[in-house]
């Protein structure tokens, strides 16, 4: 149940991403229309993340190093 709530969670994030990016307030607002963009583009990556770590656990797992 966790896996498919982190999932819908990192679907979420994808589209808002998006969302955020797009949005430009009045022009005057430089610095804000900038910081949508940075914090749209971070929840993209972290919707990634979360969908990667999801489907591909296995990538995730630390391997065992061989110290010869």
């Amino acid at each position: 149940m966790m896996r498919v709530i982190k999932a819908l969670l990192g679907i979420a994030l994808i589209m808002v991403g998006p969302m955020l990016i797009v949005i430009t307030v009045d022009d005057t607002v430089f610095l804000k229309n900038i910081l949508l963009r940075i914090i749209g583009g971070l929840f993209i990556l972290l919707g990634v993340h979360l969908l990667h770590r999801q489907f591909h656990p296995n990538s995730y797992t630390s391997k065992p190093t061989s110290s010869e």
